[in-house]
């Protein structure tokens, strides 16, 4: 610390000052004596007078040569000499400037606490939140169970009540009660034969259809035609060169009951063959590998089937407007087929073949044959 301390001093200004200090004074000491010595009275004053202001203005002359010398030398010392007042200034400033930050710095300390208090009731409010979540999830649950419940009863009672109402309805609508294919050029007389044998078998159908599902023998049943509509259609065909169809239909639900009369709807259009006789209607190959395989013989002919209807749909085929069956498979037939499919091991073609022409109007009658 002494080496920094001897190594920082400005030795050759000091050396310079006590030197010049003492030059100064041998300086005046000289002069005063010399003008005392001479009895020189300067401003009127005694002698002696004199030699004592000759030696106070060498001291002042030392002490103004001392500050030139410092100030020239050194910043602080002009700092304290000339910038005393403007320091004190800056000093003023400067702590009304630290008085301020202190304050500032009091006021953030206490909106960070405040900040740091919300932050916590924050907190406190999220861990609420995520409570009420948790209880609206486990609700939400609960309803949704409780949906799915309330979902399966409606479905239950819809069931239940459309099997009532199947139960009430002893014929329902859009049911094809009989149909007849009526080739062109037929006279009116013809076509009038044809429609008497339609509606005696409409008549047959509707007391059949109606005593099995009201589980009573009826004798008869009121049935209504359209005079007009029928008059209408037996021009129609008599005009006609193409072979057409008339399909007669149940015009609405009915139930068994005192005032019970059955309207029947005719319906018309071309009838075109769409498979021969003996023409395949749907093919398909199944690798029939039933070690590795879960299907059943049931369930391969099942499949077959519906794809068999979809297919004559595609054909043009109409389907019945009550089921949107195309036909049916004699339950002995289709048994005979799962049969005849369970002893074949290996790959099989299932052929459809028509029984038959086919027409627009169907049904399509098919045997089912196998083609290993």
């Amino acid at each position: 610390m002494l080496t920094d301390f001897l190594s920082g001093t400005s030795w050759l200004v000091i050396l310079s000052l006590v030197f010049g200090s003492a030059a100064l004074s041998v300086l005046g000491d000289s002069v005063g004596s010399k003008y005392g010595k001479k009895r020189v009275s300067l401003f009127g004053m005694r002698p002696k007078n004199t030699s004592r202001l000759i030696t106070a203005m060498t001291g002042a002359l030392i002490a103004v040569g001392i500050l030139t010398v410092m100030s020239i030398f050194s910043q602080d010392v002009r700092t304290a000499l000339f910038g005393m007042k403007l320091l004190r200034q800056q000093m003023y400033d400067l702590q009304f400037q630290l008085n301020q930050s202190e304050e500032t710095t009091a006021q953030i300390r206490t909106t960070l606490a405040e900040t740091s208090a919300s932050l916590d009731l924050t907190g406190f409010e999220l861990d609420s939140m995520k409570n009420d979540k948790l209880l609206l999830e486990q609700e939400k649950r609960e309803l949704e169970t409780s949906l799915r419940i309330m979902r399966e009863e409606s479905a239950q009672l819809k069931h239940d009540l459309q099997a009532m109402k199947s139960e009430a309805i002893a014929l329902s609508a859009n049911v094809i009660l009989a149909q007849r294919a009526f080739e062109a050029g037929m006279t009116k007389d013809e076509i009038i034969s044809e429609l008497n044998e339609l509606k005696r078998e409409v008549r047959l159908n509707v007391l059949a259809k109606i005593s099995n599902q009201s589980f009573t023998r009826l004798r008869d049943v009121p049935i209504e035609f359209d005079s007009e509509t029928e008059a209408a259609l037996i021009n129609e065909l008599a005009s006609s060169d193409v072979r057409q169809y008339v399909r007669a239909l149940s015009g609405e639900n009915y139930t068994v009951g005192e005032n019970l009369r059955v309207m029947i709807r005719l319906q018309t259009g071309t009838s075109t063959i769409i498979y021969h006789d003996g023409e395949p209607v749907y093919r398909k190959f199944f690798m029939n590998d039933r070690e590795n395989s879960k299907t059943t013989p049931e369930d391969i002919l099942h499949v077959f089937l519906r794809e068999l209807r979809n297919k004559v749909l595609s054909d043009g085929i109409l389907p019945d407007p009550a089921t949107n069956n195309v036909g049916t498979l004699d339950g002995e037939a289709f048994f005979n087929a799962v049969e005849e499919l369970s002893e074949i091991r290996e790959p099989v073609i299932i052929n459809a073949i028509a029984s038959g022409d086919i027409y627009t109007e169907g049904p399509v009658v098919i045997q089912i044959i196998f083609e290993e």
